[in-house]
């Protein structure tokens, strides 16, 4: 009997610290404590992703960019908004891409091209100014997702409420009252080719662009959140497990998490699919999952409803962490 109460404790001690030296590798295996993104090198060429181009995720919008507008290129190389040249479509590039680096971007997306429609009119192109970010040393984990069970697994009793696995799923919809006002379309007739005395209207080339930069590349996927000794302000940290999209990679920072003072759930610093980060309150309801109801700008707005519910380990308890 003395021998095997000595062999379950040897058990514990061992699972202990295994749990230990788990928790070291989340550590360790963070290749980076910061969050910020690198820029890519200034002086290189202006990349343009033409209509219909998927959009790397990594981009960044920092502004849309209109031919018909003030910045217009007039017929037959007339000078409008301090311009002068042909009304070509390549001409129209080429000044899209100054705009760009005027304004320390590296690459336009074309949203909405309309081709000239009488002979003295000019190609209108819309296009999105893009920053493009470096996501090299973006923060990651080098555990297995049964590395990371075997690390709840040694925790036990111990473990936070919000650590284990997740769950999230999201709906996500552009605010489509604010994108056509920021986009500007009318709709054109035979009648009113200009789209001057129109309706508006967004065209499905734009609607798509806007979904590739939403500010979530899925709209189910799950996070192992652990603690983290890098950010005391958010002592826990949402890393990616099963990722859909090129330039995000399994492992990946998401998130980092605090409670929220009144212990009904936690403050999330999320980060969406163009690595940018927004402010998410997620509070549990009564099943002990955690929902939370956003809108979030970035160069366009988009509603989110976002539930994480927990997988692995279950809740002990149905609601809150204290």
């Amino acid at each position: 009997m003395k021998h095997r109460s000595n062999v379950k404790k040897a058990m514990r001690v061992l699972r202990a610290l295994s749990g230990l030296a788990l928790l070291a590798a989340f550590v360790c295996n963070n290749r980076c404590a910061t969050t910020e993104l690198s820029t890519r090198a200034k002086d290189g060429p202006i990349k343009v992703f033409e209509l219909g181009q998927r959009i790397p995720r990594n981009s960044r919008i920092l502004d849309i960019s209109d031919t018909s507008g003030s910045r217009d290129i007039g017929p037959m190389g007339t000078e409008i908004g301090g311009y002068r040249g042909s009304c070509s479509y390549k001409q129209i590039i080429r000044y899209l891409k100054k705009e760009a680096k005027a304004r320390g971007g590296d690459a336009i997306a074309i949203l909405h091209v309309r081709k000239p429609i009488t002979w003295n009119s000019c190609f209108t192109i819309k296009a999105f100014l893009l920053d493009m970010t470096d996501i090299g040393d973006w923060p990651r984990i080098g555990l297995t997702e049964e590395d990371i069970g075997r690390h709840f697994d040694a925790g036990g009793q111990e473990l936070d409420v919000i650590e284990g696995i997740w769950a999230s799923h999201a709906r996500i919809e552009v605010m489509m009252d604010h994108a056509e006002k920021v986009a500007g379309f009318y709709e054109a007739s035979r009648w009113d080719p200009y789209g001057l005395k129109g309706a508006w209207r967004v065209p499905p080339s734009v609607i798509q662009a806007m979904e590739q930069l939403s500010p979530e590349e899925q709209s189910s996927f799950r996070v192992a959140i652990v603690k983290a000794a890098d950010d005391p302000n958010y002592p826990y940290a949402a890393y990616i497990l099963d990722p859909e999209i090129p330039e995000w990679q399994a492992g990946f920072l998401k998130a980092r998490l605090r409670k929220i003072p009144d212990s009904t759930g936690y403050q999330a610093k999320w980060y969406g699919s163009t690595f940018q980060e927004d402010m998410r309150e997620f509070r549990f309801d009564e099943t002990g999952a955690l929902t939370t109801k956003v809108v979030i700008e970035q160069g366009l707005k988009y509603s989110i409803e976002q539930t994480l519910t927990k997988v692995y380990p279950p809740n002990t308890a149905k609601y809150a962490p204290d």
